[in-house]
């Protein structure tokens, strides 16, 4: 059956123009300026006059369903794909964590298992590595041939047994080229952290506040040189997760000003929250790792943002309820993360568009045709190409909205973007051709979703 979304603003990382948008079973037929007297007898025609036609967001960095510290976090993959796709998220990316006794195979496959059936979007996994041998080595053919074209390491963590030792990183990252599978890190320094943790524990300074302290932006500034100009040196590419400093983003400059192929996300808790939240009552709600930073902190990534240095903007969902996050006050030691995904559309269009500091192909490109081009998505996904998959978002760019823990979706009891007033909001998600969300309520099929086999990342094509 056809569909036509008649006379809204379609909205691509090229530019914008007014039209059409067709759409036959999945795909989307044909876009712009047609009669619609040439369309079936039966097709059903919807009404965005006024409204933004956009790609479906892609976000790339996502952690539904995760064990973490002998808990899991609040939202599934049911609960975390129906509160991205109400905020306009057609595909994420989540994590296969390297599981022991496994095979990475057998780890992704788990992974995938457990989302599938469950999700109601479209997903694909980056795979972690902890260790590496040659076992590890020989498994990582078995990830591309799944359709897993990314791989993630720490460069913290080491105590926690998530460290790869710096050791063994050029081997990793020359098997990495061998095979043309992206590297994306979690850059923090874990010799100055760890330095830091125990000068903090014996002046018994462990409050929430204390962390950016114990976590510094120099950590990170220090990890990126370290990743950053190994990678160069090997000649991969390499894919920053979560930067969250001036700092670290000068590191990236020097590292690409030196012929590095470097590239970063950053979130919406890292451009719109700084480290004063960490003062507030409940500052449990505030943690995560990287930390939150300073005001200049923020000014820095949205310069990057805006001259292209930073490619994306992911969420780092990590949802725990009040009670979850509040169980500790130790900032070593609260359950690190934030619910995100349903806030991301609305907030960067809020805070970039609206303040002048993107333009809309800028907003198209870092929170979906890029995310798809980097993990090996585009076209499918990312894009609104006749022939592609039809997923979308129709966006009312006048509709306000304050953004409050019972108006979304997440199965944390919180945001930490409570009270925030955004002007714009998604009022439609289709995946695949089919409507899943309409005006903020999901309408679509528990389980819809499809594991989707990433390509070589395009990063490839601008090393080799």
């Amino acid at each position: 059956m056809q569909k036509l979304l008649k006379g809204g603003i379609l909205v691509t990382d090229e530019g914008t123009f007014q039209g059409n948008i067709l759409i036959e079973g999945e795909k989307i037929a044909r876009i712009g300026k047609f009669d619609v007297e040439e369309l079936d007898t039966d097709c059903e025609v919807i009404d965005v006059m006024g409204k933004l036609i956009m790609p479906g967001i892609v976000d790339a960095h996502t952690h539904y369903q995760l064990k973490s510290r002998n808990t899991i976090t609040a939202d599934d993959f049911v609960s975390g794909s129906i509160s991205a796709a109400c905020g306009g998220v057609t595909t994420f990316i989540d994590y296969a964590d390297h599981l022991p006794d496994h095979s990475l195979k057998e780890a992704a496959q788990l992974r995938i298992d457990e989302a599938l059936g469950k999700t109601v979007l479209d997903f694909t996994l980056h795979q972690t590595i902890t260790h590496f041998d040659e076992t590890i080595s020989q498994e990582m053919v078995d990830l591309v041939k799944m359709g897993i074209s990314s791989i993630k390491i720490f460069t913290t963590y080491r105590r926690e047994g998530y460290m790869i030792p710096t050791g063994q990183w050029e081997y990793v990252f020359r098997r990495l080229k061998e095979l043309e599978i992206l590297l994306t890190v979690h850059a923090e320094d874990d010799d100055i952290i760890m330095r830091l943790e125990e000068e903090f524990k014996k002046r018994g300074q462990l409050s929430p506040d204390m962390h950016p302290k114990i976590r510094p932006s120099k950590a990170e500034e220090i990890a990126i040189e370290k990743v950053g100009e190994l990678a160069r040196k090997v000649g991969i590419p390499i894919y920053i997760a979560h930067l969250s400093s001036k700092a670290g983003y000068e590191a990236l400059k020097r590292v690409k000003q030196r012929g590095g192929a470097i590239y970063a996300e950053t979130t919406p808790h890292y451009l719109l929250l700084d480290e004063g939240s960490l003062k507030e009552p409940m500052a449990q709600r505030f943690i995560m790792t990287p930390p939150l930073r300073t005001k200049k902190d923020q000014k820095a990534l949205w310069e990057g943002l805006k001259a292209g240095d930073i490619q994306v903007v992911a969420t780092d969902h990590c949802s725990f309820t009040l009670e979850q996050k509040l169980s500790d006050d130790c900032c070593l030691t609260i359950l690190p993360g934030l619910p995100g995904s349903e806030t991301l559309l609305p907030l960067i269009h809020h805070f970039g568009v609206g303040q002048g500091l993107l333009e809309y192909p800028q907003l198209v490109r870092i929170l979906s045709s890029e995310p798809a081009k980097i993990f090996g998505l585009y076209p499918e996904k990312g894009s609104l190409k006749p022939g592609t998959d039809a997923d979308l978002v129709v966006f009312d760019p006048k509709k306000k909205v304050t953004l409050t823990h019972s108006n979304l979706h997440s199965k944390a009891d919180y945001t930490p973007y409570e009270g925030m007033e955004v002007q714009g909001y998604p009022v439609m998600t289709f995946l695949r051709g089919e409507l899943v969300v309409r005006n903020g309520e999901f309408c679509g099929q528990i389980g819809q979703g499809r594991f989707i086999k990433a390509k070589r990342s395009k990063l490839y094509k601008k090393v080799v």
